[in-house]
């Protein structure tokens, strides 16, 4: 059984990426402290100390972590320069009958939809996909689907600032590098090198993507295209959200994690370290993904003429290279590079030095957006 977008060359070509971090926030959520990437592991921490603990049960009860289905109105689909502000108002502005539609879909004992039902092999199966109404959403819920949505959009408002914030331009930085991985596999390889490495269970037949699942349906309203949203926090299968008139949204794993997780510390640390210095081995093990000048600023702390005078050391010495796309140049590590970083730096980048009279904080324009 599988879910079949249609996906024409028009709508194709009307296709684009973008970043979300409501999806990044999702990720969190479904997989709770038991991620296995560390930096999602620690915003989970965070989540925890954070919110009040009826917010979080509020969120883990809407995006459980036994069950696939999360309702679409906690991700709405990205918007070019929005703020997470401005995120969580739409959030909160969901239409309440939206909601209630949401969740009857995957709430034993609520409404069942004919057309939801029809997309499974038999309503004995769809009941047995349905999962009981959570003690926390219950107790919203009464209110109804406008109360959901008010009450959601407050602990994700604060899921953004005291949990993403404080790491989202490294993490954006990660993300803009995997969709300009993307773009230059396109540039060299055509359209369909793009869907090579996004995920298990998707393929793409020339006019259609196919998403192997448990029920089966026709997405045919992708005629602007698809939104492509990598998400560092996203784990299995290529995730959709298609709810008519929206535009189709497909969320996959963003490559280059390793830049957000661990530090290698003691012997690892100090080899690559003592042989290149501490900064040179920090953009080395950074560049598990080819990265531009600002974007390995962003993500170190450091300025950008200190990168790039590091960078020249490296390029010289033949462990990194260099390419332009456009107007930006960005550096990847040569295979000799590649072998020195992956043997001494398996757990990811050294830590970046402290600056002089304390830790270096990464600077960010807005305390309300970070998009």
């Amino acid at each position: 059984m599988a879910m079949r977008l249609q996906l024409d060359a028009g709508a194709w070509s009307r296709s684009r990426f973008a970043t979300s971090p409501a999806m990044e926030v999702l990720g969190v959520l479904r997989q709770r402290g038991r991620h296995p990437a560390a930096h999602a592991r620690e915003w989970h921490a965070r989540a925890r100390r954070a919110l009040p603990p009826e917010q979080l049960a509020l969120l883990e009860d809407l995006v459980p972590a036994d069950h696939s289905y999360a309702p679409d109105f906690l991700t709405p689909v990205p918007r070019p320069g929005e703020s997470t502000r401005e995120v969580a108002a739409r959030i909160a502005a969901t239409p309440g009958e939206e909601v209630d539609y949401q969740l009857d879909i995957a709430v034993r004992g609520r409404r069942v939809w004919p057309h939801v039902l029809a997309l499974h092999r038999s309503a004995a199966a769809y009941e047995r996909w349905r999962r009981p109404m959570p003690p926390a959403l219950a107790r919203v819920a009464r209110d109804g689907g406008a109360a959901v949505a008010t009450a959601a959009a407050a602990a994700m408002a604060t899921l953004f600032e005291t949990v993403l914030a404080p790491d989202w331009a490294r993490v954006r930085a990660v993300l803009d590098a995997d969709i300009g991985h993307r773009a230059d596999r396109m540039a060299a390889h055509g359209a369909a090198a793009v869907f090579d490495d996004l995920g298990e269970r998707m393929r793409w037949t020339g006019t259609e993507l196919v998403l192997e699942r448990d029920y089966s349906g026709v997405i045919d309203w992708a005629g602007e295209g698809v939104l492509f949203v990598p998400a560092t926090t996203h784990v299995g299968p290529v995730l959709f959200a298609a709810e008519r008139p929206h535009t189709p949204v497909l969320v996959y794993r963003a490559r280059g994690i390793g830049a957000l997780g661990e530090r290698p510390s003691g012997a690892e640390a100090s080899a690559l370290s003592g042989l290149v210095g501490v900064t040179r081995a920090t953009l080395l093990a950074a560049l598990d993904v080819p990265a531009s000048t600002l974007d390995l600023s962003r993500r170190t702390g450091w300025s950008s003429a200190t990168v790039s005078y590091h960078l020249g050391i490296l390029l010289r010495a033949g462990l990194v290279d260099r390419h332009r796309r456009g107007r930006v140049v960005r550096y990847a590590r040569t295979g000799l590079g590649t072998a020195l970083a992956t043997s001494s730096a398996d757990a990811g980048p050294p830590a970046a030095p402290a600056a002089p009279g304390g830790p270096r904080v990464p600077r960010r324009r807005d305390s309300d957006d970070f998009t």
